[in-house]
């Protein structure tokens, strides 16, 4: 194991290990028990995951992310945690058996407490469980701490069910089990300008690679423009605009109170409220008459 921590210092830590993919809720309770014990323990407080999702490796597929590393390592530095530590996941890390991962955690990492949530599992072929982490506890001498499994209305938080939520588009659920709405960002960029000249000018924000897109549609969202400390309120179209075509999937932002030159910047928009599906309509007048009513709609969420 020491080929994959060279380079990390080995000074006492709190370690909280996971995937982390989207930071949803649960992740932060376990995020938040690890930065308050690094407090209380005088030591660094560090989130351990991974660059790539693990099913890249392991099931030949890599899945779109539901936060890329930097929005990770940003949404666990708000839970206070001091450090977040992304490794490759690879061929080799999948094999390594589960006592020696923790064996190099302890003695070539420093941990002193590991944190956990309660379904967690490691190490070759997930062999490593709960059960095993606290009898290394006792052998290797750290403290486990395991964070129950949490449940928001009687929905189990986890990545895999706001997965499905945002296949569905139900992006209002998403954001219960994630305590904040889903959101893309990315480099505002030229688009054809088709709303522009049907008087409903937008913004079109680059979507960047490896990230989860909700179900296709319009959506009532807010955008947060760089340099700009006003958020503003926006309908959203993301897809592939059936009525006059497109090559892949494009994200436009309508901001109505907008009004200001906004390329070579970035922007960041949240999905708030689905308000209907992707649809081929008839004309582009057509198409016009619906935007407006979208706009309408989107006022009154």
């Amino acid at each position: 194991m020491k080929c994959y921590t060279n380079g990390l210092d080995r000074e006492d830590k709190v370690v909280a290990l996971g995937t982390f993919d989207g930071v949803h809720l649960g992740h932060q309770e376990v995020l938040e028990v690890a930065a308050t014990l690094g407090m209380l323990e005088g030591m660094k407080s560090v989130a351990l995951s991974f660059l790539n999702h693990p099913q890249s490796v392991l099931c030949g597929r890599t899945p779109p992310l539901l936060s890329l590393p930097a929005e990770k390592a940003l949404l666990a530095s708000k839970c206070g945690i001091t450090e977040m530590k992304l490794l490759p996941f690879t061929k080799a890390l999948s094999e390594l058996p589960a006592e020696d991962f923790v064996t190099a955690l302890v003695r070539d990492f420093g941990a002193k407490h590991i944190v956990v949530g309660d379904n967690y599992t490691f190490g070759a072929k997930g062999k490593g469980n709960i059960a095993l982490l606290d009898a290394l506890s006792k052998e290797l001498g750290f403290v486990l701490h395991v964070v129950p499994k949490l449940s928001v209305g009687g929905v189990s938080v986890s990545s895999t069910r706001i997965r499905e939520a945002l296949a569905e588009g139900d992006v209002r659920l998403a954001a219960q089990l994630s305590g904040r709405a889903y959101s893309i960002g990315g480099a505002i960029v030229h688009g054809r300008r088709i709303g522009h000249e049907m008087g409903f000018p937008t913004i079109n924000v680059k979507l960047p690679e490896g990230k989860l897109l909700p179900a296709f549609g319009v959506y009532m969202g807010y955008a947060d423009i760089e340099g700009d400390p006003l958020r503003h309120k926006c309908v959203l179209n993301l897809g592939m605009k059936p009525t006059v075509g497109s090559e892949y999937p494009t994200l436009e932002a309508h901001l109505p109170d907008f009004d200001g030159d906004v390329y070579g910047k970035s922007a960041r928009v949240s999905f708030v409220a689905r308000i209907r599906g992707e649809r081929k309509f008839a004309s582009v007048e057509e198409l016009g008459k619906r935007i407006q009513k979208d706009i309408e709609i989107a006022k009154t969420m």
